[in-house]
């Protein structure tokens, strides 16, 4: 539950007065209890949460924060994250091994809808020419596990596909194509991979705004679809606009997804994590370097197999 601000529109035909508000009573925020603290997930966080029971009117007493994030020295397996990126951001079914068949372990998906997303990759110079050609390679290598297989940017499908736009960003921000570009897996593979790296600064607010903007229109973006960001990227924000002007809107426009990689300081930690929306658990993903990336796509391919169902589509 939300609660919102009520705006009071006083004509000359119906006036309220003073008394009549002021007699009315007065009511409290009223919040869950907090759920349990959840498994340990990203670069070693556990979080639990509680929900809004009644919002509060008449002055009454305001609601607290609805959420706590502890930061831990213990990190999740890659394995275990590779479950994540499945289950959360995929929305496939996992697959276990067993001696007699294939079992997948199934969670609850509601039926889907098909994606916008924006990737946005990290060029700055701490990544590095070697490490943003590994992130490319696993990001192209990502798309093509999206649902529904076998192509998910497939135009010509009958029954509907996703887009995809890239942006990368580091002293200053790149569009290197937006959602009107229209490719399907292959050209994509094609293009991310073809994107030459930049190196400088990281300017991570200016990519947030680029965000913004890329979900309109005129960009590609359509109605009636999920609109999503995934980042890459391996540290906090030098440069650029700050992000607590543009976070705020971004998170209105879209779902955020983070994929970080590396070690952070406890501010880093803090910041990448207000990159993501919420649930947090099922937005923030970590490794702690590029070769772990690429494990993890090993993981994730091998986690889902060719023929692990997809969730249904709201066609």
């Amino acid at each position: 539950m939300e609660c919102h601000g009520l705006i009071i529109l006083v004509s000359l035909m119906s006036i309220w007065s003073v008394d009549s508000v002021s007699a009315k009573k007065r009511v409290d925020c009223q919040m869950s209890s907090w759920s349990m603290w959840s498994q340990i997930y990203g670069f070693g966080v556990r979080s639990k949460e509680r929900t809004i029971l009644r919002c509060p009117d008449n002055g009454g007493r305001s609601c607290p924060r609805r959420e706590k994030i502890q930061y831990t020295s213990k990190k999740p397996t890659i394995q275990e994250t590779a479950n994540q990126i499945v289950t959360s951001f995929l929305q496939r079914n996992l697959k276990t091994t067993s001696l007699s068949n294939n079992i997948y372990v199934r969670r609850n998906i509601p039926v889907g809808l098909f994606r916008d997303l924006l990737i946005i990759i990290d060029s700055s110079g701490s990544v590095g020419a070697n490490n943003f050609k590994i992130a490319k390679q696993q990001v192209a290598e990502l798309l093509g596990l999206l649902c529904p297989r076998p192509d998910p940017f497939n135009v010509n499908s009958n029954n509907g596909y996703n887009r995809a736009a890239l942006i990368q960003f580091a002293s200053y921000v790149v569009e290197e194509f937006d959602f009107t570009a229209n490719k399907n897996l292959a050209q994509l593979k094609v293009s991310i991979n073809s994107i030459r790296y930049r190196g400088g600064s990281t300017c991570t607010g200016d990519a947030f705004e680029k965000a913004i903007q890329m979900f309109t229109s005129s960009k590609g973006s359509r109605h009636g679809t999920k609109h999503e960001v995934l980042i890459l990227t391996d540290g906090q924000s030098n440069c650029g606009k700050h992000l607590s002007t543009v976070l705020p809107r971004l998170h209105a426009k879209a779902t955020v997804f983070g994929l970080m990689i590396g070690r952070f300081s406890s501010r880093g930690k803090r910041e990448l994590t207000s990159y993501v929306s919420k649930p947090i658990p099922d937005h923030l993903f970590a490794v702690e370097n590029y070769h772990d990336l690429k494990k993890l796509l090993k993981l994730i391919k091998a986690k889902i197999g060719t023929s692990s169902p997809c969730a249904p589509f709201d066609l």
